[in-house]
């Protein structure tokens, strides 16, 4: 688990997003607002880190994976961004090699909590 410069853990969260009528270029238009966000963020000192979203356009749902301290610095960053969000929870990551950038092995998908 990564930690902040003062020893707090950054964990997983999952953003899910009910978005009416969202496409991929919607949701490419909404992106930069959030790494925009994400960046002022980090400027405060505030530790926040896109991971990355999946959309899921039969569903009208975008999922979001960001890293944080607290489900507070996620509502935030999203209120900053004007996006919408509809359940916040803690996730635990299992990403493969293609996501990490680590060569597979027999190590596994890399967990992130």
């Amino acid at each position: 688990m990564d930690r902040t410069p003062d020893g707090d853990p950054v964990e997983i969260f999952l953003v899910e997003r009910y978005w009416p009528d969202v496409d991929v270029d919607e949701l490419r238009r909404a992106l930069p607002r959030l790494e925009s966000a994400v960046t002022a963020m980090r400027s405060e000192g505030r530790e926040v880190k896109y991971l990355g979203s999946i959309l899921m356009p039969i569903d009208q749902v975008v999922f979001t994976l960001v890293a944080a301290t607290d489900e507070r610095e996620i509502r935030q960053l999203n209120e900053r961004a004007g996006l919408p969000v509809d359940r916040i929870a803690k996730a635990i990551a299992l990403l493969g090699p293609a996501m990490t950038g680590s060569p597979a092995g027999r190590r596994g998908p890399e967990v992130h909590r």
